[in-house]
């Protein structure tokens, strides 16, 4: 049994208009799943500083890790941690810079309920046969973005971009006092197509990076005696046929 499972038509949106927008209530997660997404959870606050913002920003913080991903029987192999790299004519910030972010801690490579959302997430996304029965890597991120009353908090600070992806998942896992993180999705020539929020934990999005663009606004506090946080944890999915 997967443990997660959703009634709402993900895949007919992905193929149809390339993202998908699915609320938290949406989403069926059993309770064993349930126990190990809090212990996910614990993660966010102790993440590295995100040392490659424009500005010297120090708003955004992160792991990042790798598995190798065979649909056909759901078996998720971590991979060696090596450095990150985007093309600038992606991300024309960060983009053509090699960045070095922590690894994911092993219990994260471990936790169920993160191996059961990346297998859940694989499973919409409208695939041909062959890749389905093919090997795919996954990249997945822990990304805690703070603000303050004097730094507002860029969830993108690269602006519309893509991530260098065939598929992406982002899912909300923890926001607090915080407004804006306005999701905004483009189509190839960067015309706007949708804007939307995440708002409660597990709200996700879904979408065709290979073909559309994204970005999410700043946050800032709604209260500036405290600082804002958003934290999300995506997926990058990376087909590989000739592994």
């Amino acid at each position: 049994m997967a443990g997660i499972s959703t009634q709402h038509l993900v895949r007919r949106e992905l193929a149809e208009q390339g993202y998908s927008l699915i609320r938290a209530r949406e989403i069926e997660i059993d309770d064993d799943l349930r126990e190990s997404w809090l212990s996910l959870s614990i993660d966010f606050s102790d993440l590295p500083g995100d040392e490659y913002l424009p500005g010297d920003g120090k708003y955004r913080f992160r792991r990042y890790g790798r598995f190798r991903f065979v649909p056909a029987s759901g078996e998720l192999t971590p991979l060696p941690h090596v450095d990150y790299f985007q093309s600038a004519d992606i991300n024309r910030v960060t983009g053509g810079y090699i960045r070095k972010f922590a690894p994911l801690l092993d219990s994260t490579f471990g936790n169920p309920f993160l191996r059961a959302l990346i297998r859940f997430d694989f499973d919409q996304f409208p695939l041909s046969l062959e890749e389905r029965q093919s090997v795919w890597e996954v990249q997945a991120h822990l990304i805690r973005v703070t603000a303050s009353a004097v730094e507002q908090g860029h969830p993108t600070p690269e602006g519309i971009h893509r991530d260098g992806a065939e598929y992406v998942s982002v899912h909300l896992a923890e926001l607090l006092n915080a407004g804006g993180g306005d999701v905004s999705i483009y189509d190839d020539d960067k015309r706007l197509l949708a804007s939307f929020r995440l708002e409660d934990i597990m709200d996700c999005y879904l979408f065709r990076d290979a073909s559309l663009w994204h970005q999410a606004s700043p946050i800032s506090p709604f209260d500036e005696a405290h600082r804002a946080t958003r934290s999300i944890l995506t997926f990058d999915y990376h087909f590989r046929s000739d592994r």
